[in-house]
């Protein structure tokens, strides 16, 4: 019989990949700033929700993980 594998094991897998992907834009728009920035962009939103993503993403793929039976 096959086991089920939770709904959110592969929402931490979409969250922490969303996260990753965030976070090293982020990172690239430090090297590479904007012509016409956005009001708090000093404040770095993408590099600080980016890591949260990836942080929170990774705890529930942690949690979650197929467990073996038996």
């Amino acid at each position: 019989m096959r086991e089920t594998l939770s709904i959110w094991f592969f929402a931490g897998i979409l969250f922490g990949a969303y996260g990753l992907v965030i976070t090293i834009e982020g990172l690239w728009e430090l090297g590479h700033p904007l012509a016409h920035p956005p009001v708090l962009n000093s404040l770095h939103p993408a590099v600080w929700w980016g890591a949260f993503m990836f942080i929170a993403g990774l705890i529930y793929t942690i949690k979650f993980w197929p467990k073996k039976l038996g």
